[in-house]
């Protein structure tokens, strides 16, 4: 949540408290070992996209990091919505926080500054500069629907997955937007996503609405699932009724 020496300090004791959950205790820190072990051997193959003077690096990271937990646990055996669900627990451990503290820290990340950082990612993202970057748009508020969005054009975490043979998990990153927007109270209506096989993906944020990820509305599970056994899909699109 705030500044800290590794910024994925956040991610591991929320992967700590799920393994444990999930698999007992000594099993548990056996997985994050070999979890942050995977993470550090991905290292090369993560794309450069600018480093700190790209605000996206920051979400390409955390897509590697969820990357090599999949790796380690599919080796195991478990599907891909196993470990998607098991991602999704993570993200909501680390917004486990006070209300009052979670509106506190939104207000710092999510204001004007938040959006002028935004809009000039979103204007930098268009030269094309790295081939495994974001590219987005960003979108001015109507005044009425919603404040502010980013449509995402290419999606650096999708190509990602796709060279490492893990494009299944892209569908299930993209539900961590629900628990941030749900935490941070950010009212984030999207109705598609590139990992879902739409041609964008269409953030549209307004402060206080309530939550629409699709294909999330009120929380796990998701309208499909994608395992070994199973695999359910609808075709992306704006849902019947009102948000």
């Amino acid at each position: 949540m705030l500044k800290d020496s590794d910024p994925l300090s956040p991610f591991y004791e929320a992967t700590q408290k799920v393994f444990t959950a999930r698999f007992g205790d000594d099993f548990s820190t056996a997985l994050l070992v070999e979890t942050r072990q995977a993470y550090e051997a991905l290292g090369p193959e993560i794309p450069y996209i600018g480093g700190k003077e790209n605000m996206f690096t920051e979400w390409l990271n955390y897509g590697a990091y969820y990357l090599a937990m999949y790796q380690v646990l599919s080796a195991r055996g478990h599907s891909v919505n196993d470990v998607g669900k098991l991602i999704f627990e993570t993200y909501e451990i680390m917004a486990d926080y006070p209300k009052w503290f979670l509106s506190i820290v939104g207000r710092l990340k999510y204001g004007k500054k938040y959006q002028e950082k935004l809009r000039s990612a979103a204007a930098a993202s268009q030269k094309r500069k790295y081939p495994g970057d974001f590219v987005s748009a960003f979108i001015e508020g109507d005044g009425e629907n919603f404040d502010y969005g980013l449509d995402i054009l290419e999606c650096g975490i999708c190509k990602l997955y796709r060279a490492q043979d893990a494009e299944r998990l892209s569908r299930y990153m993209c539900l961590s937007d629900y628990v941030i927007s749900k935490a941070f109270n950010r009212g984030l209506v999207r109705y598609q996503t590139i990992a879902e096989g739409a041609e964008k993906c269409d953030f549209r944020y307004k402060k206080g609405r309530e939550t629409f990820v699709y294909p999330l509305r009120k929380g796990w599970p998701p309208n499909f699932l994608d395992d070994d056994t199973k695999r359910y899909s609808i075709k992306p699109g704006k849902p019947s009724g009102k948000i």
